[in-house]
């Protein structure tokens, strides 16, 4: 499981999307990104929305992914 709160853990993550953090962090099965996917071809909320709504993850999960996904965006695009 990737700690959140260290950088250097996700020096991996090719696309840096939300749903591939949380899955690697392990907050989150394919199973869950699957159910996520079957609502959002209804429903056009964000996958973080949906997780919350389910009560799969929390806010704090969600914030600090979010926050680690600028982080990551930042640093490949200077590099």
């Amino acid at each position: 499981m990737k700690n959140l709160y260290n950088i250097e853990d996700w020096s991996d993550v090719s696309q840096c999307r939300l749903g591939e953090i949380l899955l690697e962090a392990g907050k989150i099965n394919l199973i869950h990104i699957s159910m996520v996917l079957d609502i959002q071809r209804f429903n056009s909320m964000p996958m973080g929305e949906i997780l919350l709504g389910m009560k799969i993850i929390t806010k704090k999960d969600l914030d600090q992914a979010l926050l680690l996904q600028k982080i990551i965006q930042k640093r490949f695009k200077h590099d």
